[in-house]
C-alpha cells in the first residue's frame, strides 16, 4: 500500500514540474516578448499577424479599375528608400511598363529564406524580357539592419530591395503573413496576390498568367 501511495506521489509530483516548466517557459516567452520570435507556421506561411486571410486568398481574378489588393484591381502606389541608398526613394510606379515580381520579406522568416533563390534566379532569367522582380523588407520588424545586409549579401540579391520602415505599407497592402507576393501587369494590375512560399514554377506560371491576361485587355480594349 505503502508503495503505491509513494508511486502515486511520484507521478504527481512529476506532473507538476512538467505544468510549472510549461507556465515558466510561457512566461518568459511572453516577458521578452518579440513580433519576430512569435510567429505562427501554417503550410509554407509565416503568420505575424492574428486574423483571419480567407477573403484575401482568392485569386480569381475581376479587372476592376480600384485601387486594391484583391487580383484585378490596381494596386497602390507607395515610394520607399532603398536598400542600396536610403536617401533615394523609388516607387512602385517607376516599374510601370514592366511585368512586376513584387515580394515582402523579413531576414527571420523561413519560408522567405527558402523561396528567394529562386527569386534572384527569375530575375536573372526573365531580367531582360520586360520582368523585373522588386523585393520590399519589412525593416520595422527586424532585430537590426544588419540582419537584413546579411540577407541581401548571403542570397547575392540582384534586383531592388525597399525598405519598409513603418507599417503603413503594410496597412495598404494588407500584409498579414509572410512572404507575401504581388504579381503585377505592366499597368501596375494585381493578376495573383500569394501569401506564403512561391517556387520558380510558380512564379513561370503566373508570369503567363499576367501575359495572357495583360494582351487579352489589349485586344478587348
Amino acid at each position: 500500500m505503502k508503495k503505491k501511495h509513494l508511486s502515486s506521489m511520484l507521478i504527481l509530483t512529476a506532473a507538476m514540474l512538467v505544468a510549472a516548466y510549461v507556465v515558466y517557459e510561457h512566461r518568459s516567452d511572453r516577458a521578452g516578448y518579440d513580433p519576430l520570435d512569435e510567429y505562427l507556421e501554417t503550410e509554407g506561411i509565416d503568420v505575424i499577424e492574428r486574423g483571419e486571410v480567407s477573403d484575401l486568398d482568392s485569386n480569381e481574378f475581376e479587372r476592376v479599375n480600384e485601387t486594391g489588393v484583391k487580383p484585378g484591381m490596381l494596386l497602390k502606389d507607395v515610394s520607399l528608400p532603398t536598400w542600396e541608398d536610403d536617401e533615394r526613394e523609388i516607387s512602385v510606379a517607376d516599374f510601370r511598363g514592366e511585368y512586376v515580381v513584387l515580394n515582402i520579406w523579413a531576414s527571420w522568416c523561413r519560408y522567405c529564406r527558402k523561396e528567394m533563390p529562386d527569386f534572384v534566379q527569375f530575375q536573372e532569367d526573365y531580367g531582360d524580357e520586360g520582368v523585373q522582380v522588386v523585393g520590399i523588407n519589412r525593416t520595422f520588424q527586424e532585430g537590426s539592419e544588419e540582419n537584413v545586409d546579411r540577407f541581401i549579401e548571403e542570397f547575392n540579391i540582384n534586383f531592388p530591395t525597399l525598405m519598409e520602415y513603418s507599417d503603413q505599407l503594410s496597412l495598404d497592402y494588407q500584409v498579414i503573413a509572410l512572404p507575401l507576393t504581388y504579381i503585377l501587369d505592366p499597368d501596375g494590375r494585381i493578376i495573383t496576390r500569394t501569401q506564403g512560399y512561391m517556387d520558380y514554377d510558380m512564379l513561370e506560371e503566373f508570369l503567363e498568367e499576367a501575359k495572357y491576361l495583360y494582351e487579352e485587355s489589349d485586344d478587348t480594349a
